[in-house]
């Protein structure tokens, strides 16, 4: 996080900025990450012992978080307000995806879907370890999404976008671009569309592009970053990757593995099934990535 202290004469004020951030510090040591989302969430600190504008006034500490670290520091706080109730949508879509794929599923893989039911159920028992999986779930998706939005600044300002899928949705779409379902439960835009796929399935490059990013998050929130002429596509859920970083991929050439089941390699916190996220961003930001894809398919909400 950025965070820019003005500061009019240091030398007075040394002691006042020690405890300024020794309280911070001893405020969050102990508190739920609810708490801390909240204290992250201050705008403006001032400490302004007298009034300004003459000689001899009392310093002055202005402390200011960037715009957009306190956005995420509120989102942080409404992600972990409405705990229960992802895990529920968790729950609900993981089942919805289930019944969907039944006919394709192995014995085994049927199971790995009861399991991971239990698994979340349990986590309906424990906040702390709810939170703290949240939490890191948005962390890992908000830093892919920065990742391609930096790689979307290289190239043409308007860039002509003609898409393929990166997996064929056999099964729909789960979730739309700014499904409004999912802001009802997160209280987030989803910057994305969810395409539900059988794990391990092959995931291609959208378009011709150079890889930017590939970056394993072991069991967290696992992508691919492919930067085209002016904007950039997010694969995000993948369980296993076919390229690196630099590498140079032609529309349809295999880049990845989807993931998606929670408690599995690549899928991260947030998941709600074996599926593959997918965004496309321009330098401008998001845009709907069924604008640009061959029409196909229909939303499994609804079906």
């Amino acid at each position: 996080m950025d965070i820019n202290v003005q500061i009019d004469r240091p030398a007075l004020l040394l002691p006042v900025l020690a405890l300024t951030f020794g309280t911070v510090a001893w405020s969050m040591s102990g508190a739920t990450p609810v708490a801390q989302a909240d204290l992250l969430a201050e705008e403006t600190v001032v400490l302004d012992e007298e009034p300004r504008g003459g000689e001899g006034d009392a310093p002055q500490i202005v402390i200011r978080t960037t715009e957009e670290d306190i956005r995420r520091a509120r989102a942080e706080r409404e992600l972990l307000l409405r705990r229960e109730e992802i895990l529920r949508y968790q729950i609900d879509r993981l089942e919805e995806e289930r019944n969907y794929m039944k006919s394709d599923l192995s014995p085994e893989y049927d199971e790995e879907f009861r399991s991971t039911l239990r698994y979340l159920m349990d986590l309906l028992e424990d906040r702390r370890k709810a939170e703290d999986r949240i939490l890191q779930g948005f962390k890992d998706l908000w830093e892919a999404q920065e990742s391609a939005l930096a790689a979307a600044q290289i190239g043409k300002e308007n860039p002509a976008i003609h898409l393929l899928w990166p997996v064929e949705p056999v099964y729909g779409i789960s979730a739309t671009f700014k499904d409004p379902s999912y802001q009802a439960v997160f209280g987030l835009e989803h910057k994305a569309i969810d395409i539900p796929a059988l794990q391990g399935t092959t995931v291609v490059a959208a378009d011709d592009g150079i890889v930017e990013d590939v970056v394993d998050k072991g069991f967290g929130f696992s992508y691919v970053v492919v930067r085209h002429d002016g904007y950039a596509t997010l694969y995000g859920h993948v369980s296993a990757f076919y390229v690196q970083k630099g590498d140079k991929v032609m529309q349809g050439d295999p880049i990845a593995q989807s993931g998606g089941m929670p408690g599995t390699k690549g899928a991260g916190n947030l998941s709600t099934g074996p599926h593959l996220h997918f965004e496309v961003i321009t330098g401008a930001g998001h845009v709907n990535p069924l604008q640009y894809l061959p029409t196909a398919g229909v939303s499994i909400g609804d079906s």
